[in-house]
């Protein structure tokens, strides 16, 4: 009865925290048939900084040509200077798809297997029968029956307190907490497709003990160096680091009051601690629909892969594939207290969106909008490679917008 309740709470405290907010992004067929794509990304951008859903937020756009376009709106870094694609932000699940490269990774090598068992990945933990024959890659899909969080006290109390201050309701869940939660816990005899943070720190914490070696080292070592991924890591840039700030959460702090950046427990790494920048994030992006035949990138291409077909959410490793007026695309979202993060592409057409906000929002819409305009050969992509719009009286700041080749340093901003 006590879990029943503590269920029921949670879900209720999570529907409240769901109020998707009211995203003014045009219709397809209300947008000009053909036009640059600085003008794309301002008129999907404008009305949610006149809205004041958001203080700032970068867009980044890779095109198969190999160009990068960034384009920063608004307020800026925690020391004042503007956002800019090297401008590090919280990326918070978004973590989870680089986790889930160095599954592939670690998969390919033959140190884990897809089938592995949660009780051959971590056998000092206590679980029931049923949650000890779960696979990694039923962890890694969302396909484990796992809750997004443990369904406890102490988490509902959490969370019910991030409203009010925006404190990390993940803070005290240590390895012993998960493991209270674990010896517990009966999956569903067919668990259907459900997101969970829980299942993520799970496979953190089997990479660090079947390794014997810590999650940042080996994500450095496997993922980011070989793909030059310099400015992502589970430690903050104190110089470039975006100033994040209250948006639909959390709920009853004004919108627009500066927050401070969580900081997760080491069980919670593998779930939602990196760091990352609009230029890395869409680096890492393009490194899933290149075309290149190394071993990496195709490891990298099947975890976009669905293992579930369904219309929305359908999941592949970490990712999940949307289908959007008939136009599959790809992507993960990550939320992190002050900051929105999301990251998609179009697999066929090797394209990629990246959307860093400022605010913690449940719209993110921009960057599937411009995905499928990209995608319907809408946005012309050809441009001098920078641009800059005059401010609108009043308004917010002016877009900066650069366009680089893979590898070149983007132009000097004004």
């Amino acid at each position: 009865m006590r879990r029943a309740l503590l269920t029921l709470g949670l879900a209720a405290l999570l529907s409240a925290c769901g109020q998707l907010t009211r995203q003014a992004t045009e219709r397809p067929e209300e947008a000009p048939a053909h036009e640059p794509l600085h003008a794309a990304v301002d008129r999907l951008v404008r009305p949610v900084l006149d809205a004041h859903e958001t203080p700032g937020l970068i867009v980044g756009v890779a095109t198969p040509d190999g160009r990068r376009h960034f384009f920063a709106y608004g307020s800026g870094e925690t020391r004042g200077a503007p956002l800019g694609p090297d401008t590090q932000f919280p990326i918070g699940s978004l973590t989870k798809g680089y986790v889930a490269a160095l599954l592939a990774v670690l998969v390919d090598e033959g140190t884990l297997r897809w089938d592995d068992t949660l009780a051959d990945l971590l056998p000092t933990l206590q679980t029931t029968p049923e949650a000890a024959r779960l696979t990694l890659l039923q962890l890694a899909t969302h396909q484990a029956g796992l809750p997004r969080q443990p369904t406890t006290l102490s988490m509902l109390t959490g969370l019910m307190r991030f409203t009010f201050t925006g404190s990390n309701f993940y803070g005290g869940l240590d390895a012993a907490g998960i493991a209270r939660f674990m010896a517990g816990f009966k999956p569903p005899a067919a668990p259907e497709p459900a997101y969970s943070n829980l299942g993520y720190a799970l496979i953190g914490m089997a990479i660090e003990a079947r390794t014997g070696r810590r999650l940042d080292a080996l994500l450095a070592e496997k993922v980011l160096t070989p793909l030059d991924l310099r400015h992502t890591g589970f430690q903050p840039d104190s110089a470039h680091r975006a100033q994040g700030h209250a948006g639909d959460q959390p709920y009853f702090m004004p919108r627009g009051r500066p927050v401070r950046d969580w900081r997760f427990p080491a069980a919670m790494q593998g779930s939602a601690a990196l760091y990352s920048t609009a230029s890395d994030l869409l680096s890492f992006a393009v490194a899933h629909v290149d075309a290149s035949s190394d071993a990496l990138h195709a490891q990298l291409a099947d975890n976009l892969r669905v293992r579930h077909a369904q219309p929305q959410d359908a999941p592949g490793i970490a990712w999940v594939t949307d289908d959007v007026d008939s136009t599959p695309i790809t992507n993960q979202v990550g939320m992190a207290v002050g900051h929105t993060a999301y990251v998609g592409v179009q697999r066929e057409q090797r394209l990629a969106v990246v959307v860093l906000q400022t605010s913690f929002n449940w719209n993110f819409k921009i960057g599937h909008r411009l995905l499928l305009r990209l995608a319907r050969g809408q946005i012309d992509t050809t441009g001098d490679g920078l641009e800059v719009s005059a401010q609108t009286p009043g308004g917010p700041a002016p877009i900066i917008a650069a366009a680089r080749q893979d590898g070149q340093p983007a132009p000097a901003m004004p």
